[in-house]
């Protein structure tokens, strides 16, 4: 009795079974499988009974830290520059195909390339020329103008070929009269690594902050750019290259690098004549050929600097000794 007394405080009920019939309950369970423990959570993955589920899936993964998120964030192929980031939204109407900006100058040298054309086919002007004037993107300008225009540039194409015996001989197509300093491989291999190495400082800055980057620029290119910033006294250093196509006249090509110069020498700003427009293109690894560029920021290749202004001296003194004679 005190053993039943003691079962009844332990459990409500009591299942009293036959002999026969827990003989049959062992066997059931040995013939069948084991009932494998399930979750709700994981009920997706282990449908099948057989499959038991590992312990792998019952741990929690720990939650990432915000400096590994910011990490990933941030991780992005070496010194590429993606998208902009920031693109400021433009007022107004915008056409489905915008018309081509083209500045004076541009319009000063495709006007001289034509007449040049002209003068060597020995083709009279045709009449549907003025029609085509006005397709022309390039040459958006009115007919009186434009007549004007070409004949100042015969003009001037008249007074080149007679300046043309006073060129030194130095001088060619691929190294203009314009030139202050003689072409050493020295100063070519020192503008080419000084180039480099700021365009590589300049695309490591993009991939860090692009809106810093680009208010803060290590050098600009073409004369339009640099113009500008000689006008606000901001350039180090300028190169321009050798063989820039000739453009005599008001507001022509030739005028502008006389301009160029003239404003460096002004602010005692040192410019260089080393590379041609390819090889300017091809140092900084872009398409289009690139007729000067303006340093504006130095720093991180002082040395460089240093040596391509040491260098300069002495292409400038051997370019005179050479003219002298």
């Amino acid at each position: 009795m005190e053993k039943f007394g003691k079962m009844l405080r332990r459990s409500d009920k009591l299942n009293i079974i036959d002999h026969n019939t827990f003989h049959k309950i062992q066997k059931d369970e040995g013939e069948t499988a084991p009932r494998l423990p399930r979750s709700s959570k994981y009920k997706n993955k282990h449908k099948k009974p057989q499959l038991q589920c590992p312990l792998l899936d019952f741990v929690v993964k720990s939650r990432q830290t915000q400096k590994q998120n910011k990490a990933k964030k941030l991780r992005r192929p070496h010194l590429t520059i993606t998208k902009p980031l920031y693109e400021a939204k433009r007022k107004g109407k915008t056409r489905l195909n915008p018309k081509k900006k083209v500045t004076g100058l541009k319009m000063m040298i495709c006007s001289y390339r034509r007449l040049k054309k002209q003068n060597m086919l020995n083709v009279p002007i045709p009449k549907y020329e003025e029609e085509l004037r006005k397709k022309l993107d390039c040459l958006l300008l009115d007919t009186e103008v434009s007549k004007e225009r070409e004949q100042k540039l015969e003009k001037l194409r008249a007074k080149e070929e007679h300046l043309q015996d006073k060129v030194h001989p130095i001088h060619s197509r691929r190294f203009r009269s314009y030139c202050d300093n003689s072409t050493r491989p020295q100063l070519k291999l020192l503008t080419t690594q000084l180039l480099k190495d700021l365009s590589r400082f300049q695309k490591r800055a993009y991939t860090k902050n692009e809106i810093k980057a680009r208010a803060h620029p290590r050098f600009v290119l073409g004369i339009r750019e640099a113009l500008a910033r000689l006008r606000i006294q901001k350039v180090k250093f300028l190169i321009m290259a050798t063989d820039c196509e000739i453009c005599p006249g008001e507001r022509g090509l030739d005028e502008t690098i006389d301009g160029l110069k003239d404003l460096c020498q002004q602010q005692k700003v040192p410019y260089c004549f080393s590379l041609l427009r390819r090889e300017l293109s091809y140092a900084l690894q872009k398409r289009a050929q690139i007729s000067c560029v303006a340093i504006l920021d130095y720093d991180g290749a002082n040395v460089i600097f240093n040596d391509l202004l040491s260098e300069l001296k002495e292409a400038k003194a051997e370019y005179k000794q050479m003219t002298a004679v």
